[in-house]
């Protein structure tokens, strides 16, 4: 739609002013309505970041969703008696997940991971900061539950960036999601935006308020009001596992200790003090996987597995420097 609207001011620009300056505009209107088009729906690269790529060894399958349509999950199966269902971020796709799929699957934990419905190859919607994305979650976990090779398995989620605030929002409404791990979460679609504006596209955080209405005109929804803060407090009486890179470039650190109050302060929270957004996998392999199959361990397979307690940072900046 925006990219429409652009095209159409960079006509009528171009009758009404004409010559050079009407090439001007022309261009400018097709930038703009270019970039904003690109927001709602980015480009998706299989991002590896080095690991397998598992799509060889999964079991695809289609998840359905209301009004006949369906997501498409790829499947590895459990040794043990516990399964994760992984969530990949914005501008990503199902590849994403096997950074971590292939280090939990190895520790004989099943893998369910999906492609968003706006990250899919054909008939996407837009991204909309967890409005479609909850559902598609949801509809992932409903079949987690249904699948007889699952049965009787704890089940968990780990979810970076846009797919760990979606995490969150689907375990505050499914209390046998037994424990969550979450990498660069917003706490709030507010300050999401307002950090991305600032911190990424290097424009002043009001402009968060165009985003806004931006993403209204393009997904008829505010981006704005996903509150996934207020969610969390209902996962006070569960394990939560949060992560941030404090050389984030898209979200501030203010996003995972506001998530971490919210659930109580009682979960450990790992500042990474020399990663970008969603990197302390591709940084520090080794103590990330240490980590995660720890916390997963414990909470979804009852082992008496060490984790760290509360807040801590590693490694230290010295180190990290």
């Amino acid at each position: 739609m925006v990219i429409v609207i652009g095209m159409v001011l960079a006509v009528g620009g171009a009758l009404v002013v004409g010559g050079a300056v009407a090439g001007v505009f022309v261009v400018a209107a097709l930038l703009v309505g270019g970039a904003v088009w690109l927001g709602f729906f980015p480009f998706l690269p299989r991002d590896l970041g080095g690991a397998p790529d598992l799509d060889r060894v999964a079991r695809r399958v289609r998840v359905p969703l209301d009004g006949g349509d369906a997501l498409d999950g790829w499947l590895l199966p459990a040794r043990e008696r516990a399964v994760v269902l992984v969530l990949h971020g914005y501008g990503r796709e199902h590849s994403r997940a096997w950074r971590y799929g292939a280090f939990l699957h190895a520790a004989g934990f099943g893998v369910f991971a999906v492609d968003f419905r706006s990250s899919r190859g054909s008939r996407r919607l837009p991204t909309t900061l967890g409005h479609h994305e909850v559902v598609d979650a949801q509809a992932a976990l409903d079949w987690l539950r249904a699948e007889p090779s699952l049965e009787g398995c704890a089940v968990g989620l780990l979810g970076e960036s846009l797919g760990g605030s979606v995490a969150l929002l689907v375990a505050a409404e499914n209390p046998e999601v037994r424990a969550v791990v979450v990498d660069g979460a917003f706490a709030h679609g507010t300050l999401a935006l307002e950090d991305s504006s600032q911190r990424w596209a290097r424009l002043p955080r009001r402009s968060a308020r165009l985003a806004r209405l931006l993403g209204r005109l393009v997904t008829g929804r505010d981006l704005g009001e996903v509150d996934v803060e207020s969610a969390v407090t209902r996962l006070s009486g569960r394990p939560l596992f949060f992560i941030h890179a404090l050389e984030d470039d898209r979200l501030s650190s203010a996003n995972a200790h506001r998530l971490w109050r919210a659930a109580g302060a009682k979960d450990p929270l790992w500042n990474i003090p020399d990663a970008g957004h969603n990197e302390g996998w591709r940084r520090h392999p080794a103590e990330y996987e240490r980590h995660v199959l720890a916390f997963f361990d414990r909470h979804l397979l009852g082992r008496d597995a060490v984790l760290p307690a509360g807040e801590f940072t590693w490694p230290e900046p010295a180190a990290a420097g």
